[in-house]
């Protein structure tokens, strides 16, 4: 099948083996070489890539030629002529996706022109920034650009005494990947694509075959369905760990985990099992133990047909079982428990996975307990911390005026037309059905929790959060 879903798994399976260390998010293979003349590349229809550079502001330099190269990299080639020169550049990206990108930082090859003296003793600094006034570091790891958004973002060179000539060269990529939550914007891509002949009409299809031949819901990249693997993603997945390629162990299952008949898919045929989702289950483990370390994520679908994601990316551990009946090693993804943990929806929401003691909710520790719980602590943690986030979100995006008794609401046109409104707009649109909005938004709460199970609204919360944090640093 096609490499654009190839890239999905293994942007998942990335996602889901950095998780063993905690990094959070899926570190993509990057190298930056450069060999002859770099020569400007037509933007991709997918990616981030520089549309403009602009220089903004100098100091004692006579030339600031700068060129942006194809897909985030800018070459200089400057004249200093003394120690504190410095020019500052307004590089504006655009991202061209489905998938929202992070900034990750720079990378140079060291090897390339004066590449070597940056972040050296007397040598080139570089400082990138939200804003040109900010004198340090603010445009860092914890930005990004959603999809289908441009961003701008400001670089300030400044120039030491080991880093004076006529000509003082450097090519720096600004480099830009995939975190979790782009993973999973990717994958929905896939499942939400119903007329590409490699979306989600074929893995529907490979599951209802393999169901009709021996009754299993669950498809693996090992033993004979490694050939579907092989269509759907091309062959020999592995994941870069530390440089090395690491061959991966996938196994997806299509069953009802959020206990609702009428969510998901169903198997074709007279009264196959319906309201199914579909969970990833993935280790990079070797598999001649009696376990494995195993990751999973769900994912369903309403009756709009929209597919999103259910709850987060869990830990757990499944047993390891034959997975053909062959002796081809494999695991048993009925078997998958959760490991205890604590996981973070938002900077102040929080709730505890698979612990030995503690309450009903802090035990669960199976996939279907997880994604169809209705818990009223979460609910009433959300909303105690409703001046934290729901209450100043809906402010943002709504003003309200009392009359004749009652509240009217209207888009704030203080915000509309800023930059990230419509992402928060858009975001906070999920939630909103589920709210109460009382006093002109003095008060904003969810009503009738347990018309939402709790994996439903995580991922909606994460999106607010994420979307909220984007119109803060932007404006």
């Amino acid at each position: 099948m096609t490499s654009k879903l190839r890239r999905v798994l293994c942007a998942l399976c990335a996602v889901l083996m950095l998780t063993f260390v905690a990094m959070g998010y899926a570190a993509l293979s990057t190298e930056l070489s450069i060999v002859g003349t770099a020569q400007a590349s037509p933007p991709p229809k997918e990616g981030i890539y520089i549309e403009s550079v602009s220089v903004v502001d100098s100091n004692y330099l006579t030339n600031t030629l700068s060129e942006h190269i194809y897909p985030t990299n800018l070459k200089t080639d400057l004249k200093v002529p003394r120690s504190g020169s410095d020019v500052t550049y307004k590089i504006t990206v655009y991202n061209e996706s489905d998938v929202t990108y992070w900034y990750l930082g720079i990378l140079q090859d060291i090897n390339y022109g004066h590449n070597d003296r940056i972040n050296q003793n007397g040598g080139i600094f570089l400082t990138t920034k939200d804003h040109t006034t900010d004198t340090a570091i603010t445009f860092n790891t914890a930005d990004w650009v959603p999809p289908r958004t441009r961003r701008d973002f400001y670089v300030t060179y400044r120039f030491g005494a080991n880093a004076l000539g006529e000509s003082i060269q450097n090519l720096v990529n600004f480099h830009f990947g995939l975190l979790m939550d782009s993973v999973k914007d990717e994958f929905l891509k896939i499942l939400n694509d119903k007329v590409s002949e490699n979306g989600y009409h074929y893995l529907a299809g490979a599951f209802n075959e393999q169901y009709a031949q021996n009754g299993s819901d669950v498809l693996g990249n090992v033993g004979d369905d490694r050939t579907i693997f092989d269509n759907l993603f091309g062959p020999n997945i592995t994941v870069n760990v530390n440089g090395v390629a690491t061959p991966v162990t996938i196994m997806v299952q299509r069953k009802n985990v959020d206990g609702n008949s009428s969510s998901g898919d169903q198997f074709s045929g007279s009264g196959a099992p319906a309201g199914c989702e579909y969970t990833v289950y993935i280790t990079t483990d070797g598999l001649d133990g009696e376990s494995a370390t195993v990751h999973a994520v769900s994912y369903t679908c309403g009756p709009d047909g929209v597919w999103y994601q259910l709850g987060q990316l869990y830990e757990g551990v499944c047993a390891t079982a034959p997975y053909d009946g062959q002796g081809t090693d494999g695991f048993d993804v009925e078997s998958w428990d959760a490991t205890p943990n604590n996981y973070e929806v938002t900077r102040d929401i929080h709730y505890n996975v698979g612990l030995e003691q503690g309450d009903q909710f802090d035990k669960l520790d199976s996939i279907a307990e997880l994604m169809s719980t209705t818990d009223q602590d979460f609910y009433n943690d959300v909303n105690n911390n409703s001046e934290k986030l729901l209450k100043p979100v809906c402010q943002i995006l709504y003003t309200y005026r009392h009359e004749n008794g009652q509240w009217l609401e209207s888009d704030n046109e203080a915000n509309k037309f800023k930059p990230g409104y419509d992402n928060l707009l858009h975001a906070f649109a999920e939630i909103k059905p589920y709210c109460y909005i009382g006093n002109g938004a003095q008060e904003v709460k969810i009503q009738n929790a347990s018309s939402i199970p709790r994996a439903r609204l995580i991922p909606i919360l994460e999106a607010i959060q994420m979307a909220y944090d984007y119109f803060l640093s932007v404006n």
